[in-house]
């Protein structure tokens, strides 16, 4: 079984030489350094866990790199292996300039990636600290790392970081056990990929008055294709903070997930709020040209029709998730 890390981009290079081909790459003294352009404002460590498959591993790392082009940052990559089991690491260094589309800008960005093995937790957090660059804050992404290994990251690797962001939607349900090791900075890329949806919905649920929604209101059901679980389970909260809000009494209907999965292919999420008869509130999120349709009859008439909603681009997201 090859190494995780074989399949992602960069020079191979033992690990103790990574630190002086940086200084080589930046040294300001060689003509035309590109040095003046690599201002970077933090760390950021891509941790991925052994069943992490290459492609979703090169997808991850493509996002982090336009990332960056827009937050200069120094790039981390942790790449589990079982194929060493003998103490040693393996590295890779990737580096990159890109040029703006005014043509005048120029942005530089490096990635340092580590292979080695789960298991190895103090020297894992050595080397990474090495590799860090001091006084700038750290940010930490995972995909696919047991809790199990995370509840011991975050005594030596992961004690000191700004943020950790995961995605609920391809996690296992225990990945909500970081908000209470982390509290308060533990983000959800799900929860960041919703915004857009959150801001269409509170536009067209502000033009009703919150009495008038509630009334005869018996419950809200929110659907999700297999690959928005995440994204459903925050929209129920959010919904449950709208109406705690709103509700005088406190008394709120209910909100749950549907049971049933949707029509993956043709919807990613929908809502609906039951009422008693003669009224309703459907609400469906297309995957096809980003569109959502809004039918609904809560006065003397009702309506239905389609807007456009833009979702964030994997790297806005990921922007989301780790400064708001």
């Amino acid at each position: 079984m090859s190494e995780l890390i074989t399949h992602l981009p960069g020079q191979d290079l033992p690990v103790s030489a990574v630190g002086k081909r940086l200084r080589q790459m930046w040294d300001t003294e060689e003509e035309e350094s590109p040095s003046e352009f690599r201002a970077s404002q933090m760390n950021i460590v891509l941790h991925f866990g052994l069943q992490v498959k290459p492609e979703e591993a090169m997808e991850a790392f493509n996002t982090l790199v336009r990332f960056v082009q827009r937050y200069p940052g120094r790039i981390i990559v942790l790449c589990p292996t079982e194929s060493r089991m003998n103490g040693s690491m393996g590295a890779k260094l990737f580096s990159q300039c890109y040029i703006g589309s005014s043509q005048r800008e120029m942005c530089c960005c490096e990635a340092l990636m580590l292979s080695f093995e789960p298991e190895d937790f103090g020297h894992l957090a050595n080397q990474v600290s090495v590799w860090l660059e001091p006084d700038l804050p750290t940010y930490h992404g995972f995909i696919g790392v047991p809790m199990v290994r995370l509840k011991k990251y975050f005594n030596n690797l992961l004690r000191d970081v700004q943020r950790t962001v995961h995605d609920s939607s391809i996690e296992s349900p225990e990945v909500a056990e970081l908000d209470a090791l982390r509290p308060g900075r533990v983000r959800d890329l799900a929860q960041a990929r919703l915004l857009p949806v959150r801001q269409s919905l509170g536009q067209f649920l502000s033009g009703f008055p919150m009495a008038s929604l509630l009334e005869g209101l018996k419950g809200i059901t929110v659907g999700c294709a297999p690959d928005r679980t995440g994204e459903a389970n925050r929209l129920c909260e959010w919904l449950h903070t709208c109406l705690e809000a709103g509700s005088e009494n406190k008394a709120q209907p209910s909100v749950q997930i549907a049971k049933q999965a949707l029509d993956a292919e043709k919807l990613q999420l929908n809502m609906i709020w039951e009422y008693e008869e003669g009224r309703h509130l459907n609400w469906e999120l297309y995957r096809e040209a980003e569109r959502a349709r809004f039918d609904y009859k809560l006065g003397a008439e009702g309506k239905s029709f389609m807007t456009q909603l833009k979702s964030l681009a994997p790297e806005q997201a990921l922007a989301e998730a780790f400064f708001f």
